[in-house]
């Protein structure tokens, strides 16, 4: 069965556009490739089934030195030569020009494409993530806030990026009163570390909430991720 998740398409233009990955896959070697040879039960030993296998990589690999092209069930292998030649009467010069093995599926795998059963999975842990917060005045760590001293926020994908309105850190109270972060406020941004001034907040318990667009590479997400801290913040009174 061929688990996968969606995730949002970022290179699409649509908002809504989403993309199959695939999670949970386990990779075999070939000595489990053998090993369900061996299970087939044709008569044979693991010395002979390897000895099959590395002549036919060894009559495999002389055939595409030869420069010949490889057509099996399982994939198809021809030459090429990848590299810019300045002119009709220009030859092949190691330095500007190397020789590519083109690999695809052959009419094996073409088959076996359609016998692959999917199932859909929730997606894993993806978005920005926060692991813990310090209050750096107290020294306090997942516990106190002091009010216009700088807390640092460690976890994941935390870096505050994007253009939408949302994006920024909050607090929000026991009573559902959200404070948002003046953006001037912002003392580092960083992936993997967030510090922000502690606005003005008065004496309750309050929960951190993160929101950032920010993907971990060069192209930020459409829709933005929110971090929500687990642990309940207290302003002393």
């Amino acid at each position: 069965m061929l688990e996968y998740s969606l995730e949002f398409n970022e290179l699409t233009s649509h908002p809504d556009d989403m993309r199959a990955k695939t999670v949970n896959v386990v990779s075999r070697n070939q000595e489990a490739v053998i090993d369900r040879i061996l299970q087939i039960g044709a008569g044979l030993t693991r010395s002979d089934v390897l000895s099959v296998l590395e002549a036919e990589k060894q009559v495999i690999y002389a055939m595409l030195a030869d420069g010949e092209a490889v057509t099996t069930d399982l994939f198809n292998a021809s030459p090429g030569i990848q590299g810019v030649f300045t002119g009709a009467d220009d030859s092949f010069d190691p330095k500007r020009h190397r020789v590519k093995i083109h690999l695809s599926e052959g009419a094996g795998l073409r088959k076996v494409e359609e016998q692959v059963k999917t199932r859909k999975v929730q997606p894993g842990l993806t978005g920005a993530f926060i692991a813990s917060v310090t209050d750096v005045k107290s020294g306090s760590v997942n516990k106190l806030l002091t009010p216009g001293r700088p807390l640092r926020i460690y976890g994941s994908k935390l870096k505050i990026t994007g253009e939408d309105p949302t994006v920024g850190v909050y607090f929000k109270g026991s009573d559902g009163a959200e404070v948002k972060v003046d953006a001037t406020d912002m003392v580092e941004n960083k992936p993997s570390e967030v510090i922000v001034v502690i606005p003005a907040l008065p004496a309750g318990e309050w929960t951190l909430r993160l929101i950032t667009q920010y993907s971990g590479s060069s192209k930020e997400v459409k829709k933005p991720h929110t971090a929500e801290f687990g642990a309940v913040l207290t302003v002393p009174a």
